[in-house]
């Protein structure tokens, strides 16, 4: 009886040591100030707002310059589950494209934004990590029919012409923060255009387009990587498996890296 006693004391101590290790973290990102940077392509580029919550990139010769935007805005708490590794997927920032006809040869065919945030870890702060986005954006050309993208030309999103294309990806430049000896980053995720996710933007030409730009955190090695559907069961599986053996220490020890 006294071992059985025993057993079961060690059993429970063994129990509420690993829910103390896997406990949910929480994330804050404040004071978000983005900066467009390294333009490929493009004639007459211009910045304005560099460093500040309100940043935007314009290019192309013609009646009105095209251009990028974006401005930052509350990100809510995220809470990092102990078993994936992961957030849950939200607003990060507001994305417009000003699309607009420009000469030939004339516009961008990539950018990329720094995001520079304040990190709190369940509360406490961490410095400033800077993530960076790369942009890849494909000027179409406005009387093709069908267009590359969307069907048909004048229905649709072609209404005005053939649409744009715009898509977004982690690029592996950026910095990171640490739990203990973990390392994360918040990963963009695509779009969410009208309410609907999407992995790229297709944008009207003639028009302000406007979306969000979508984030997670996930841990920094994963970061960027987009996994076949097949492939989720095992990773959220490894993901538990290597979170709990890395989490055996204590969860506000963190270091910051830019």
């Amino acid at each position: 009886m006294g071992k059985l006693t025993s057993a079961l004391i060690a059993g429970m101590a063994t129990i509420a040591f690993a829910s103390s290790a896997s406990a949910s973290t929480t994330i804050d990102f404040s004071n978000i100030k983005a900066t467009w940077f390294d333009v490929q392509g493009g004639a007459n580029v211009n910045t304005s707002g560099n460093g500040t919550g309100d940043a935007s990139v314009s290019w192309g010769i013609g009646a009105n310059q095209s251009g990028y935007r974006f401005q930052a805005i509350g990100i809510p708490t995220l809470i990092v589950d102990p078993i994936t590794d992961l957030s849950a997927i939200t607003n990060i920032g507001q994305f417009t494209h000003f699309n607009f006809p420009i000469d030939s040869g004339t516009s961008i065919t990539g950018v990329k934004l720094q995001f520079s945030t304040d990190v709190l870890v369940n509360g406490d702060p961490f410095g400033t990590v800077n993530f960076i986005y790369a942009f890849d954006h494909e000027e179409t050309p406005n009387a093709d029919n069908p267009c590359a993208y969307g069907g048909a030309n004048s229905q649709g999103v072609n209404i005005n012409g053939c649409a744009d294309r715009v898509a977004v990806n982690f690029n592996q430049s950026s910095g990171f923060f640490s739990i203990g000896q973990v390392d994360y980053a918040l990963d963009v995720r695509g779009f969410l255009v009208g309410g609907n996710p999407a992995s790229s933007f297709l944008t009207v030409e003639s028009q302000t387009n406007t979306a969000f730009l979508r984030g997670q955190v996930v841990l920094r090695e994963n970061a960027g990587a987009v996994p076949e559907p097949a492939s989720w069961a095992m990773m959220i599986l490894g993901f538990g498996l290597v979170g709990a053996a890395k989490r055996k220490r204590d969860p506000r020890m963190a270091r910051v890296a830019n």
